[in-house]
C-alpha cells in the first residue's frame, strides 16, 4: 500500500475517533509504556501487533495504525495547538517508520515563563527508530519544560526524515526543505531579554517554533545521541525557514553528541542564547549557513565537520551577537575547537557563496584546531567594528588553525589577526590538507610538496574538561573515524 493511502486511511480512523468524543481533546498526563501491546483489538491495524506510541484522552487510548511495518499518526495525534502533554515512546520499527502527517509536538507552548510547568513530559526514541514527515510545514517541537530522550547508538541510529524517503521519491541529490526540522526550546538566556529581569524573558522562535528563553543556562532539555536530521528546513514564509535543528536558549545540562543535519534548506544548527555543548557533528549539504551562533550563545563544540554541496552553500559558520545592538550582553562566546570546513569550488549560486567563516555582530569566542578549505569565497572574514575590536583585544581568537583557500581572507585586519597567532598556518589551494576527501591528512603539504609543521592545541581539557586532549586539527583524523558506519553524503 502507498503511503499516499495511508494518510487518507489515518484520517479517516481520526475523524471517525473526534466523532465519537464529541470533538473534544483534554489531555491527561497518563504515561502509556509503548515498548508493550496497548491495544485489545485487532481493528484498524492494532491488535496483538500494535506497538505505536499512544496516550489517553478522557480515558480513551490515542494510539497510531500499525500499517505495514509503520505507524501512522492522525493529524490528531499531535497538532502545535494541541501538543502531546505526557510521556511518550516510539519504539524502533524494523523496516518501518513512524509517520506524522503535520508534526510531533511535545509539552505546552506556554508564553509567560512564570507558568511553564517545568516537569513536563518527555518524548523517548528508541535506538534505530525512524519519524517522516508528511507535510513541508511539519516539525518537531519540545517546548520549554518538555523533553527530548532520543540516544541512538553507532549501528542503529535515529533518523528524522521526509515520507518521501521513505517512498524512494527523492531523485535530486540536493533535495531539501520537504519538511520542517527540529526545534527544542529551553529557559536559557538571551541577550535579547532584559537582563534585570530574566525570569520573565520571552521569546518567539523563527518559523512559529514557540516561545523560549529564560534565567537558566544549566538548563536541561533531555539528550540526543547518534541522530540524523535530513531533507529538512521548510521554508515557512519569505526569508523565514527552520533550520535542521533549532536550539533556542538550550542549557548545558542537555546531551548532545553524534548528530548529523544533511541537505536543510536553511542553516544546519543554529543556537539562540543559551549554553548547549555539542560533541561530534556532521553538517553536509544545508543551503544556507552549517552552523549558525547569535543572541549570546555560550556554549562549546569539538568535532565538526561540515561539507557543502556541489550546487549551492552559504558559510561554514556565521557567528552573530545581537543583530540590533553588537554590544548587547552577555556576549556570544562560544568555544570551539577541532573544525574542519570543506567548501564546494562549484558552488553556483553568487560570488559569496560556499564561504568559510564570518565572524560577526560582536561575536566574542575561542577557537582552537580549525581546518578551513575549498572555499569559493573567503575563507575567514570579521565584520562589523565591535566584531574587530573584540579580536585585537584577545576576546575573540583563533589559535592551532589552518587556512588553505584560493581567498583566504576578506581584508587585511582580518589576515592581521590570524597571522598573528604564531601557532597559525596560512596555505593558498594548492595544498595539501585532507586525506579520503574529509579526514585530516597526517602529513599536511604546501603547494610545492613541501611538508609543513602544524602544532595542534593538544591541552583542551586544561581550557575545559569538557574537551578532549588531541593531537591532530580538524573535525577527524586518520586514526579515528567517528564519522563512520552512521552518517551520510561524506563518501558520495
Amino acid at each position: 500500500m502507498k503511503r499516499t493511502n495511508i494518510f487518507a486511511l489515518s484520517a479517516v480512523t481520526a475523524a471517525l475517533f473526534l466523532a465519537g468524543c464529541g470533538g473534544d481533546i483534554n489531555l491527561t498526563p497518563t504515561s502509556i509504556d509503548n515498548s508493550v501491546d496497548n491495544s485489545t483489538n485487532n481493528s484498524g491495524g492494532g491488535g496483538a501487533t500494535n506497538n505505536c506510541a499512544s496516550y489517553e484522552v478522557d480515558g480513551t487510548s490515542v494510539q497510531g495504525e500499525k500499517i505495514g511495518a509503520d505507524c501512522v499518526y492522525p493529524r490528531s495525534f499531535s497538532t502545535p495547538e494541541d501538543p502531546v502533554v505526557m510521556d511518550i515512546r516510539l519504539v524502533e520499527l524494523p523496516g518501518g517508520a513512524h509517520i506524522f502527517p503535520n508534526g510531533l509536538y511535545i509539552g505546552e507552548n506556554v508564553e509567560a515563563t512564570a507558568d511553564v510547568n517545568r516537569e513536563g513530559p518527555t518524548l523517548t526514541i528508541d535506538a534505530g527508530a525512524t519519524l517522516a514527515f508528511e507535510d513541508g510545514d511539519s516539525f518537531v517541537r519540545i517546548a520549554r519544560g518538555a523533553n527530548i530522550e532520543a540516544n541512538g547508538n553507532r549501528n542503529a541510529p535515529i533518523t528524522f526524515t521526509s515520507v518521501q524517503e521513505l517512498d524512494n521519491q527523492i531523485t535530486n541529490p540536493n533535495a531539501r526543505g520537504l519538511w520542517g526540522g527540529l526545534v527544542i526550546n529551553g529557559f536559557g538566556i538571551s541577550n535579547k531579554c532584559d537582563q534585570s529581569d530574566l525570569a520573565n524573558c520571552v521569546l518567539q522562535g523563527e518559523g512559529g517554533a514557540g516561545f523560549y528563553g529564560g534565567d537558566d543556562n544549566e538548563d536541561n532539555s533531555g539528550s540526543i545521541r547518534y541522530a540524523l536530521v535530513k531533507y529538512a528546513g521548510y521554508e515557512v514564509s519569505l526569508d523565514n525557514e527552520l533550520n535542521g535543528i533549532t536550539f533556542n536558549a538550550v542549557g548545558s545540562g542537555t546531551t548532545l553528541e553524534y548528530i548529523q543535519v544533511h541537505n536543510n534548506l536553511d542553516d544546519g544548527i543554529e543556537f539562540f542564547g543559551g549554553a548547549a555543548n555539542v560533541k561530534n557533528v556532521v553538517l553536509t549539504g544545508n543551503d544556507d549557513d552549517s552552523l549558525d551562533w547569535a543572541d549570546g550563545w555560550q556554549g562549546k563544540i569539538q568535532y565538526i565537520l561540515v561539507k557543502h554541496a556541489d550546487d549551492r552553500a552559504n558559510r561554514a559558520i556565521e557567528a552573530d551577537g545581537n543583530s540590533g545592538n553588537n554590544d548587547a550582553t552577555p556576549f556570544s562566546n562560544p568555544i570551539i575547537a577541532n573544525f574542519t570546513s570543506i567548501g564546494s569550488l562549484t558552488a553556483t549560486d553568487g560570488s559569496d557563496e560556499s564561504e568559510g567563516v564570518l565572524l560577526r555582530e560582536g561575536t566574542r569566542g575561542a577557537l582552537y584546531n580549525f581546518l578551513i578549505t575549498d572555499a569559493r569565497g573567503e575563507c575567514l572574514e570579521i565584520d562589523q567594528a565591535t566584531t574587530l575590536a573584540a579580536a585585537q583585544a584577545g576576546d575573540l581568537s583563533i589559535e592551532n588553525s589552518i587556512i588553505a583557500c584560493s581567498e583566504n581572507f576578506a581584508d587585511q585586519p582580518t589576515q592581521d589577526w590570524f597571522q598573528s597567532y604564531p601557532t597559525n598556518v596560512t596555505l593558498d589551494e594548492m595544498a595539501t590538507v585532507l586525506s579520503s576527501g574529509y579526514v585530516t591528512a597526517s602529513t599536511i603539504t604546501d603547494a610545492s610538496g613541501a611538508e609543513v609543521t602544524v602544532t595542534p592545541k593538544s591541552d583542551l581539557s586544561t581550557i575545559d574538561p569538557f574537551f578532549d586532549d588531541v593531537d591532530f586539527i580538524g573535525a577527524v583524523s586518520e586514526d579515528d573515524d567517528w564519522t563512520n558506519g552512521w552518517t551520510v553524503g561524506l563518501r558520495d
